[in-house]
Formats: structure tokens, C-alpha cells, sequence
């Protein structure tokens, strides 16, 4: 996974994805919108994906952050 969006659709799509971080489906919404998901929810999002087979580490959201803030 390259980017938030591709994280986000991973675990499901945004209702999914709020759900298993325990924000409301309008907060990933504006998280996808603006491809960027806050360091509180990152232990939970690594877990989720950790729960769903799939692999998220800080390593790559720091990378995933950090491109989009260049790009800016």
C-alpha cells in the first residue's frame, strides 16, 4: 500500500476503515480526502490491518505522510 486512499480501501472503504479505528465514517471520508490519517490512529489502524491479513507499519505511514507533504 502506497498511499492513505489505497490503505483506506484495503480495510474496506471508509465505513469499514472508521469502524475499525473508531471514528465516524464522515471522519475517514475527510481522512481520505485529504490522504492524510492523524498518528493517534495509527496504532489501531495497524492493528486492523494486522486483523485483516494485510500489513500497515509506521515505517510506511511516516513515508506516505511525508510524500504528501512534499508534494504540497
Amino acid at each position: 500500500m502506497e498511499t492513505v486512499h489505497d490503505i483506506i480501501e484495503a480495510l474496506g472503504g471508509t465505513s469499514a476503515f472508521g469502524r475499525a479505528i473508531g471514528v465516524k465514517q464522515s471522519t475517514a471520508s475527510e481522512m481520505k480526502r485529504r490522504a492524510s490519517i492523524p498518528v493517534e490512529h495509527w496504532p489501531k489502524l495497524i492493528l486492523a490491518a494486522k486483523a485483516t491479513g494485510k500489513t500497515v507499519t509506521t515505517d510506511e505511514l511516516v513515508e506516505m505522510h511525508l510524500k504528501r507533504a512534499r508534494a504540497l
